[in-house]
């Protein structure tokens, strides 16, 4: 989808704030989803139609709204029943990379204790049977 098509020559007063925003997002989603791409290219609407019908819903004396609203109502515009979703995390020390080496943590090899007794018999080591527990490979 190309950058040109989700410029808006509107006059209204929201429209304008919530645009540039609205035309990121919708810009992602065709990236994410090769069908939203082809049902804006086949719709037949304009940007400038999709911002004046969202921003027709919010009046000028309270044009507080919050981005996930714009955005779902932008890609309900285009794809009548398709919604959006969030996921939001905060990261204290500013990184990523901090969550992603917790989220990735080798599990803990301990070295076998010290072999004292003597080797059981053949016989009795195929026997018994080896437990492993997931939690304890798994660190959360």
């Amino acid at each position: 989808m190309e950058k040109a098509y989700f410029e808006y020559n509107g006059n209204n007063r929201v429209g304008k704030l919530i645009a540039k925003p609205t035309a990121d997002a919708l810009l992602t989603f065709c990236e994410q989803e090769p069908e939203f791409e082809q049902a804006i290219e086949q719709s037949g609407k304009s940007f400038d139609d999709c911002i004046k019908e969202i921003a027709g819903g919010f009046s000028a004396s309270n044009p507080a709204v919050s981005d996930f609203t714009v955005f779902k109502k932008a890609v309900q515009f285009y794809f009548p029943g398709a919604t959006i979703s969030y996921n939001m995390d905060i990261h204290l020390s500013g990184t990523v990379e901090a969550k992603e080496k917790k989220l990735y943590k080798k599990p803990e090899v301990i070295p076998p204790p010290p072999v004292s007794a003597p080797k059981p018999s053949a016989s009795a080591s195929a026997s018994k049977k080896l437990t492993l527990n997931l939690d304890d490979l798994l660190d959360f």
